[in-house]
């Protein structure tokens, strides 16, 4: 690792992490191996030892220990004010490397300088293709959303535009957003439109920022040729209520930012769906992870 300013600054948001940090860390520092990098773990109040793992396994990482959780958007500026490097890599914590998929990302990421941001392909651990990719949302995907069209007709080209449930996870694409779980930004973007929206703690963040690089003229890119293995949800699902509340406030947070003064009345509508939604969404989730369990129970008999 240089002393000198590095080429990529890894930032790596943690919380009670350690299921996954071990195999994380381990991973990605021999798929860095080549490269002149840094490695920022911001650390949002874990107690369950991870940051005492870095600590003591990864000498050389710069840790920052927050006193708090204080979201992922905060964590990642403190990765932004900490790195120094000419490209930042914002990882999670649920990922496992070994494909070349960060060589591959930086070397594409360099044949564009119109680019803002690049993400990968994700897998499950299991293996399984991770649908990735969303356009920004608008009135009527909250409308597709609360009446769950989206969830009934996941690849219709319009109920199911939002999560692009068509999308080919094949090919390589110009999207509005890829999945936040691994970006890797040039840091003239991030000195150009700032850093995320600490408005946005732990949902919707990742979107608002891709919105602000569409604005300010940046492409976002998918680029399936690098290839990460991703847990998916490895902090989300340990408090799905509060998630589902969350996701649904963020989203209209989102819609109330980017709205223009004639669509205030349509806003607040969408407002109100959204709000009578949250509680048949729970309720849809937990009847969902119930029936789930209940089949897995005996399946395994």
């Amino acid at each position: 690792m240089s002393e000198a300013r590095p080429e990529i600054s890894v930032v790596i948001i943690a919380w009670n992490g350690m299921k996954f940090l071990p195999d994380c860390m381990r991973t990605l520092t021999e798929e860095l191996q080549g490269l002149d990098y840094e490695i920022i773990v911001v650390d949002n109040a874990s107690h369950d030892g991870s940051a005492e793992f870095i600590e003591q396994d990864y000498p050389d990482a710069k840790l920052v220990r927050n006193p708090r959780n204080l979201g992922f958007a905060r964590a990642v500026n403190q990765g932004f004010e900490n790195g120094r490097g000419e490209y930042y890599y914002i990882l999670n914590q649920d990922l496992r490397f070994g494909h070349g998929a960060t060589k591959k990302l930086l070397a594409r990421l360099k044949q564009d300088k119109s680019l803002g941001m690049i993400g990968p392909k994700f897998i499950y651990f299991g293996g399984g293709t991770q649908r990735s990719v969303r356009s920004f949302p608008t009135y009527r995907h909250v409308l597709y959303r609360a009446l769950f069209l989206d969830r009934v007709f996941p690849d219709h080209p319009k109920f199911g535009s939002w999560r692009m449930g068509y999308f080919d996870h094949e090919k390589e694409a110009l999207v509005d957003q890829p999945m936040g779980a691994v970006m890797l930004i040039p840091r003239r973007v991030v000195d150009r439109i700032g850093g995320m929206d600490e408005r946005f703690p732990i949902l919707f963040n990742d979107v608002d920022f891709c919105r602000r690089m569409a604005l300010a003229g940046y492409g976002r890119l998918y680029y399936p040729e690098a290839v990460v293995e991703h847990y998916v949800g490895a902090s989300t699902s340990t408090m799905p209520v509060r998630i589902r509340i969350i996701s649904h406030t963020s989203m209209y947070r989102y819609m109330r930012k980017y709205a223009r003064p004639l669509e205030l009345p349509l806003l607040w509508f969408c407002g109100a769906l959204l709000m009578v939604s949250i509680p048949i969404s729970i309720a849809v989730n937990q009847t969902r992870r119930k029936l789930t369990a209940a089949i897995s129970f005996f399946l395994r008999r």
